[in-house]
């Protein structure tokens, strides 16, 4: 992610946007906001708060969650900043650096000390803003991004701009001057920043503006709008000393309204400071003392700013230029003591050369001397050559001010001339400095007061020389300005070219992504309606859709009768009513539904002259507009479809293409519906068919298996019977013996328990066939521990396996805990114990049984029943779930323990049952339960 994201990303991530409307990820959302963050404040916040509700959704702590956080914090920490929230901006960005510390990040990092930077500068600490910019560049060094590091290496120069020496001046001057190459916007915007300082530090105006202007431009194309309010501001400045008071105007008042725009109360206090400044070059005090005072007032909430300082300098000037000697000593004196100023010698000069006029207007001329001394001697221990210059001149007043209120002696009388001399002798060891003609006649003035008029009249001759010189330079200032305007409304007929250009593909690309994404909505739509397969959700769908995508009043469904000859509306909306039925022939000429039909084309009447008033449907509303088309399908048409309007022209070109595709999709969704409603008509045939023939086969199962203990039982009964009838009959002739008497009673307790045993395995058979409908109801839901569970099923079967031969092992943690039904549980593992015991062990003397158990995720577990046996035949096992399916009827097998076993997996405890088996390599079958089975319901 870039520092400053030029205009094309956005455009890319405003696309990106637009194609993720519904749920745009968190990365999206937080690239837009933080190119959004100087653009749009609102929406970036807006984004913010998107972003930030994803986030919160999100549990797991990474180092990219850390990351969104962080940058998210500094979007907000940054439009904090913007509006003056200081003690807000602050504590946002400090959350930001830690979350990005706790990411490792360092380009995050680095963006958060660049805006602590800006935050120490708006404070006035320059030695804090300067070592930010060192961390800042420390980190995005450590992360290999070079660009990051020349935009802070760029504003540290800035900074600096007014205290190098030439060495290291002349070293980032050309080290900038190689990056004027670069691409980068963001960069750029830094770069000529510099360098446009660095030329202003050498009275280069011109230099100067035509960097300010592409530091502004550039600042423009890469979203840094402050910036890009400082910098017009440097340019009104700049165009208001080479004499270009129009242009100069221009640019003030662009940067003022950009600020304003805004409500930005820095950006806006610096470009008022600035206009400022031109109209006092115009000397139009009052409009340039209203815009400080404004300045001032919104500042006063910044007031340790360079700015600031600007503010109270200009207001202190036009106070001066006015007489206003107590208010223009008062600016000064504030200026003088502001701390900022004591870091900065240049406003040290400028406030004691003030404070000294201001003095000598109050003929104060004792304190006068001593401001004036004290700014000279600054600017001499300095190097100050121009500082020096005003400051001898302004001693040079004070002393021939002194002279005349007090008198004075000669020797004080030659003082006055000889700073004067000085000055212009400091003035012509300046390259390229034009010695003002104000001071050379001022020259001679003294030395006409001394009668020396052979120098003073060659002064007035240097004075001529030089205010013909500052003509020429004026004029070649004004040339300058001209050629730079010129260029200026050139780059800027080229850049609303290329701006109409850019908005004319834009346009283009908009109207061609509004066709793909009416295509896109339509193939939704296609899919929504087509999917549908009852009659009445085709026809909501459909009014949805032509609701929302058409002007429609109206719409009606035709469809053709099985003859062909006779259209029925199937379906009619207007004005939020349903349309009554109503039919007529296909060849009616009155309708145009019926017209539609014959020439199977869409028909559009469009004026009220034209619309055949014989073919409005009673009891419809009167329209102006009305569309019809045929539904066809494969090239038979099976009706029509008519949306119309109260508006005139409702349906231009791009309508009646979403209308035609909608016709499609109806004709098939509507085509699908009938032969689903036929499909629908076979199969509950089909499936009536089918249970009929399940319960043959379902009673023919419980017949056959109940047949033989219920018909033993019947023999027995019956012989018993026999039996009692001849002991009746022995007993009526008084022929019983006690033999006969003993063999009676034996066969009867005999048969009484065949009985008895055939009766018990009948009404088993049949308390099992019961189960395969198990009731729901029966059982209750609690916690118990698997493992403990399972040893109560062994223990309740131990006799049959240890009878058996076999062998059952446990493999269960004692830990395993579920909230579920047991007793069906236990059901199901009891059939699986006997399904093996019965099935699984033919030829196996020593069978080995294992049931097992594992947790699946925090919410599931397996449970495995093995054994080594003889494994299931591919051509039984798709089988064995099935009811009555058994391979040993007849000996013990019924065919219903593993049918209800399933039954009880899957509905009960809401589970799934599978098995897995090879001939000759035993069987497993597993179950996946929920560790917290979901209640049951009536």
């Amino acid at each position: 992610m870039e520092l400053f994201v030029s205009n094309d990303t956005v455009s890319e991530l405003e696309q990106a946007f637009i194609r993720h409307t519904n749920e745009p990820p968190v990365s999206l959302l937080i690239h837009l906001a933080w190119s959004m963050r100087q653009r749009d404040t609102q929406r970036a916040l807006k984004l913010c708060d998107q972003a930030d509700e994803k986030l919160n959704a999100s549990q797991q702590q990474t180092e990219k969650k850390n990351q969104c956080i962080a940058r998210v914090l500094l979007i907000r920490a940054e439009i904090a900043l913007l509006r003056a929230h200081f003690v807000n901006a602050r504590t946002q960005a400090n959350a930001a650096l830690e979350h990005f510390t706790l990411a490792h990040d360092d380009v995050g990092l680095a963006d958060t000390h660049w805006l602590f930077s800006i935050l120490e500068n708006d404070a006035g600490d320059i030695e804090l803003q300067q070592k930010e910019l060192g961390l800042c560049m420390t980190h995005a060094t450590a992360a290999g991004d070079q660009i990051r590091f020349e935009i802070a290496n760029a504003c540290n120069a800035r900074l600096k701009v007014f205290e190098m020496r030439y060495p290291e001046e002349q070293s980032l001057v050309s080290h900038f001057d190689h990056l004027q190459t670069q691409k980068d916007q963001g960069l750029l915007t830094w770069v000529f920043n510099f360098l446009a300082g660095q030329a202003v530090q050498y009275s280069d105006f011109a230099t100067a503006t035509a960097l300010f202007i592409r530091a502004a431009d550039a600042a423009l194309h890469s979203g840094q709008i402050a910036r890009a309010v400082a910098a017009s501001s440097n340019v009104c400045f700049s165009m208001a000393r080479l004499g270009d008071h129009e242009s100069s105007l221009k640019w003030g008042h662009r940067a003022i309204q950009l600020a304003r725009q805004k409500d930005w109360p820095i950006s806006l206090g610096v470009s008022l400071v600035q206009t400022a400044e031109a109209f006092l070059k115009i000397d139009q005090f009052d409009s340039s003392k209203e815009l400080l005072n404004e300045a001032l007032r919104i500042l006063s909430k910044v007031p340790n700013t360079r700015n600031y300082l600007l503010a109270l300098r200009s207001l202190g000037e036009i106070t001066l230029a006015q007489s206003a000697y107590d208010k223009a000593y008062d600016c000064f004196k504030q200026l003088y003591s502001h701390p900022l100023a004591q870091l900065q010698l240049d406003f040290q000069c400028i406030s004691l050369r003030g404070q000294a006029q201001a003095l000598l207007g109050l003929e104060r001329i004792e304190a006068a001397l001593n401001a004036a001394n004290l700014a000279l001697e600054i600017a001499t221990e300095n190097h100050y050559q121009e500082h020096q210059i005003l400051s001898l001149w302004v001693l040079a007043d004070i002393y021939s001010a002194k002279n005349i209120i007090h008198g004075a002696s000669p020797e004080q009388n030659q003082l006055a001339l000889d700073y004067l001399l000085k000055a212009v002798a400091i003035g012509k060891q300046i390259q390229d400095y034009t010695i003002p003609d104000k001071l050379y006649s001022r020259i001679a003035e003294e030395y006409a007061k001394r009668d020396e008029y052979t120098e003073a009249y060659r002064y007035s001759l240097c004075a001529f020389s030089s205010r013909e010189k500052s003509l020429n330079a004026d004029i070649s200032n004004s040339a300058i300005a001209l050629q730079l305007r010129l260029q200026v409304e050139k780059a800027i007929s080229d850049n609303e070219h290329h701006q109409a250009m850019v908005e004319e593909k834009e346009r283009r690309a908009l109207l061609l992504e509004k066709n793909n994404e009416t295509l896109s909505i339509l193939g939704t739509i296609g899919q929504e309606i087509t999917t549908q397969l009852e009659l009445e959700n085709i026809y909501q769908v459909l009014l949805h859709h032509v609701n929302n995508l058409l002007d429609a009043t109206h719409l009606s469904i035709w469809l053709l009768d099985n003859t062909g000859s006779t259209l029925t509306l199937a379906y009619g909306m207007e004005a939020g009513t349903r349309l009554s039925q109503y039919a007529f022939p296909v060849d009616s000429p009155v309708y145009y539904s019926s017209r539609c039909v014959r020439e199977r084309r869409e028909i559009l009447v469009e004026l009220l002259d034209d619309i055949n008033t014989a073919s409005q449907l009673p009891g419809t509303l009167s329209m102006e507009t009305l569309l019809f088309a045929p539904l066809i399908v494969a090239e038979r048409v099976i009706g029509v479809m008519s949306v119309q309007s109260p508006k005139q022209r409702a349906y231009p070109e791009r309508e009646r293409l979403i209308f035609r595709t909608l016709c499609s999709y109806s004709a098939i969704a509507l085509d699908n519906a009938h032969a689903y409603q036929q499909l629908m008509d076979a199969r509950h045939l089909l499936v009536d068919q089918e249970k009929m023939a399940a319960l043959g086969s379902l009673v023919a199962g419980v017949a056959h298996e109940m047949n033989t203990p219920i018909g033993n039982s019947l023999l027995i009964a019956s012989t018993i019977a026999e039996k009692t009838n001849t002991v009746i009959e022995q007993i009526h002739q008084q022929n019983l013996k006690r033999r006969d008497l003993d063999d009676y009673l034996k066969d009867v307790q005999q048969g009484s328990k065949l009985i008895l045993n055939g009766l018990t395995a009948a009404a088993t058979m049949l308390s099992s066939f019961k189960q395969v409908a198990v009731d729901r109801n029966t059982e209750h839901k609690r916690r118990f521990n698997l493992l403990e569970t399972c040893q109560d099923i062994i223990a309740s079967m131990r006799n049959r396996i240890v009878n058996s031969a076999h062998e059952l092992h446990l493999d269960i943690a004692h830990d395993l805990v579920l909230n579920s039904y047991p007793g069906p549980l236990g059901q199901v593992l009891t059939n699986m114990i006997e399904n093996a015991l019965l099935h699984a062990f033919d030829g196996h003397s020593h069978g080995q049984m294992t049931m097992s158990a594992e947790r699946v995720g925090s919410e599931q577990i397996k449970i495995y029943f093995t054994d080594d046996g003889n494994g299931i035949p591919e051509k039984n096992i798709r089988h064995i779930f099935e009811p009555f399916f058994s391979t040993r009827f007849g000996q013990g097998g019924s065919g219903l323990g593993l049918s209800i076993s399933y039954n009880i997996v899957t509905s009960i405890l809401h589970g799934q049952l599978s098995v897995k088996s090879k001939p000759g390599e035993g069987t497993c079958f597993t179950l996946l339960l929920p560790l917290e089975a979901p209640d049951m319901v009536n």
